[in-house]
């Protein structure tokens, strides 16, 4: 795949389908046309860096595909992209600090699960309007030159990800192996006792606390098993991209493993089991109640896991039958 290749595929991802094909076309006519005319203009062939040069200087896959979206007074439409990119990773971040303190105040806290979700949608549309509206500042600034960039939007071709080719989809990312990875590793450090979760001894305002139940110490090492598996899968994309046929068979054993885990833990029904310091009257049935409310949760999880593990593994499968397209003609 060479650079225009490269470029093209990058700008297709990010364009709608059922105008991909057509806008892709007009932009590699453009584009072979404006490279012609610097090889009249110099009167021979350009160099990689040259063709290099003439895609950078057209802009970049995520404001060249912006270009075809509707104007935006307060931000334009080659930054809009950017803006969109920034805002869904935002939001992530909302979700997840939120949700980490909540859960771990519905575990151990003695919340109730009601007033647990209340608290949630409060605190993550507050944060996510936060979030939000410092992005949108941010992101006026810049269409505005009040902000300067300096060297922040520089890039090149070559260091786009590989993608099969515009309309064909993309392999995983190096940016998306290593979060994945480093998850990973943060995962195996825990569960092999290196490091201590910041809830392992918390002890809830109710003095109770939660304890693993006997299928935990049965899967240790098979969780341990899978979680290093996964990693080197993870280490293949980040070391090899391009290797979407080697990294889907080693998905394949990852989630066939993870179904397998999945029904031993329904099969388990109780994760953890609710115990309490000197307990009685009203802090039994409290307990019993939060019991049935993990039961549930549980389960819950489960079915929502198997789920995962099946539609991945249904993309495993048809990576591995379809692999990656042959290179065609790579430029250094």
């Amino acid at each position: 795949m060479d650079l225009l290749d490269r470029y093209l595929a990058a700008v297709a991802a990010l364009l709608p389908k059922e105008q991909r094909e057509d806008i892709v076309a007009e932009l590699r006519d453009t584009l072979l046309n404006q490279m012609e005319e610097k090889e009249a203009e110099l009167g021979r062939p350009l160099t990689a860096a040259e063709r290099e040069a003439v895609l950078r200087t057209f802009g970049h896959p995520i404001a060249v595909a912006g270009r075809y979206g509707a104007t935006r007074n307060l931000i334009g439409p080659e930054l809009y992209p950017f803006y969109i990119f920034a805002v869904k990773g935002l939001l992530i971040l909302a979700a997840v600090v939120t949700a980490i303190p909540l859960i771990l105040s519905v575990i151990i806290g003695g919340e109730h699960a009601a007033g647990g979700i209340s608290h949630f949608l409060n605190s993550f549309i507050r944060s996510a309007l936060t979030l939000i509206g410092a992005a949108t500042v941010v992101a006026a600034g810049i269409e505005r030159g009040w902000i300067p960039t300096g060297r922040l939007l520089g890039w090149r071709v070559s260091d786009l990800p590989r993608l099969e080719g515009p309309g064909t989809g993309k392999v995983k990312s190096r940016f998306e192996a290593s979060f994945e990875l480093s998850a990973l590793l943060l995962f195996i450090l825990w569960w092999t006792g290196a490091v201590e979760a910041p809830w392992s001894t918390a002890i809830g305002k109710q003095g109770m606390f939660l304890a693993p139940t006997a299928i935990w110490a049965a899967l240790h090492l098979p969780i341990l098993i899978l979680a290093i598996w996964q990693a080197l899968a993870a280490l293949l994309t980040l070391i090899r991209p391009e290797a979407v046929r080697s990294r889907a068979a080693l998905d394949v054993v990852a989630d066939l493993a993870g179904l397998a885990l999945a029904g031993l833990l329904w099969r388990a029904g109780r994760p953890v089991e609710v115990v309490a310091l000197n307990a009685s009257g009203p802090q039994i049935e409290g307990m019993a109640t939060l019991q049935a409310s993990l039961d549930l949760s549980f389960q819950v999880t489960v079915v929502v896991m198997a789920v995962i593990f099946v539609g991945k593994l249904a993309v495993s499968v048809w990576r591995l039958a379809r692999g990656a397209p042959a290179a065609r003609g790579a430029v250094a």
